[in-house]
């Protein structure tokens, strides 16, 4: 984050509170780790027979505790298995370019970046419209250092979702972060 949106959040009236700080913050890091991805090289034509996907707990807990314990899985060229996608929807068009998911508590986050041809703001209307209709109230503002990016929160600011979008041609690789309730990876 740069240290003038660090400013701006921190200034009377800001769009975010301190108590969605932390989440927002987290999100956008969960963006801008997953953007980088998007510039790698291609991979060579060994790796690109089979998605790769990758899996890791948090913790070594007993098996009687594995479900109170925090795990993330991420994935290359697909959907990690148990994506939220009815909260988070793959853009028709668009393809995976790679996916995370962390349950824990009190927040779980979900991550995807993916690409399609298209223009930014198609990108931006589109995910304004699936994340409203889940109930979740976009925050003013579309872009952050000429950046196309757009969030969204709900349940008093705990639930926060950004879509950030980078345009090269008619290519846009859009990253979508999440940070919500348990409840609402569906």
């Amino acid at each position: 984050m740069t240290s003038s949106t660090f400013q701006r959040l921190h200034q009377p009236g800001a769009v975010l509170s301190r108590r969605a700080y932390r989440p927002a913050a987290t999100a956008l890091a969960a963006i801008l780790l997953l953007s980088g991805c998007s510039g790698a090289p291609s991979p060579t034509p060994s790796t690109t027979s089979s998605p790769v996907t990758t899996q890791s707990s948090t913790a070594s807990a007993p098996p009687s505790t594995a479900s109170a314990t925090p795990t993330a899985e991420s994935a290359v060229k697909e959907l990690v298995a148990g994506f939220p996608t009815q909260l988070i929807p793959l853009m028709p068009g668009a393809t995976v370019t790679s996916s995370s998911l962390q349950r824990s508590t009190p927040l779980s986050s979900a991550a995807l970046t993916a690409t399609i041809t298209a223009t930014s703001a198609d990108v931006l209307t589109y995910y304004t419209k699936v994340f409203t209709d889940q109930g979740f109230t976009a925050q003013p503002g579309d872009a952050v250092d000429g950046l196309p990016l757009k969030t969204f929160v709900r349940a008093d600011g705990q639930e926060i979702v950004t879509v950030s979008v980078v345009q090269s041609g008619e290519t846009a690789t859009a990253t979508i972060g999440a940070n919500v309730l348990p409840a609402s990876l569906k």
